[in-house]
């Protein structure tokens, strides 16, 4: 997964980081890992967060995320990178956010087309939530899932995950 999304951010890297003036070219392929790590981090740190943290990513993923850059996720994503660009490359703080936004939205969006291509097989849901990994290390569609059941028999009401806590906001027992 991760060397298949370094090469999406090297594919979309040019304005962004290769033809950047504030980037030395010499530190190019690392600002591009720099990018990539960025996306896992954040994206994984929300998977494992449980709740609405993996509902978040499966949204972005599935390209329901609506305004990317207004998405608090990707928000995240470009912070986190934005700050490596200052403190790994000497970017001004307003170069390294302009960046960041302009790179972050632009793969995030590409990630969610190819995901949900049936066509191309370089990224889907399963094996992405599997880079990202879940409390056990092995994050897959049956974890997501259980956010919506609680692990729990639903069909004997047993109300836990996200569907047990809307029920307990609209005053439903928990």
């Amino acid at each position: 997964m991760f060397e298949n999304l370094l090469q999406l951010v090297t594919q979309n890297a040019g304005s962004a980081i290769t033809n950047n003036p504030q980037i030395p070219n010499e530190h190019n392929e690392a600002a591009v890992k720099d990018a990539s790590s960025s996306i896992m981090d954040v994206l994984g740190s929300q998977a494992s967060s449980g709740g609405g943290g993996l509902s978040g990513v499966l949204d972005l993923l599935k390209g329901g995320g609506g305004d990317l850059a207004n998405n608090p996720i990707v928000g995240q994503i470009i912070q986190q990178f934005s700050g490596k660009l200052q403190s790994n490359y000497g970017v001004d703080g307003a170069a390294a956010q302009s960046t960041a936004t302009s790179l972050i939205p632009q793969v995030l969006g590409q990630l969610a087309n190819k995901t949900n291509d049936a066509g191309d097989s370089s990224f889907n849901i399963q094996s992405i939530l599997g880079s990202l990994g879940g409390a056990d290390g092995k994050f897959d569609l049956s974890d997501a899932l259980s956010l919506f059941h609680g692990g729990g028999d639903s069909a004997q009401g047993e109300g836990g995950g996200i569907l047990g806590t809307l029920k307990g906001l609209f005053g439903g027992s928990k």
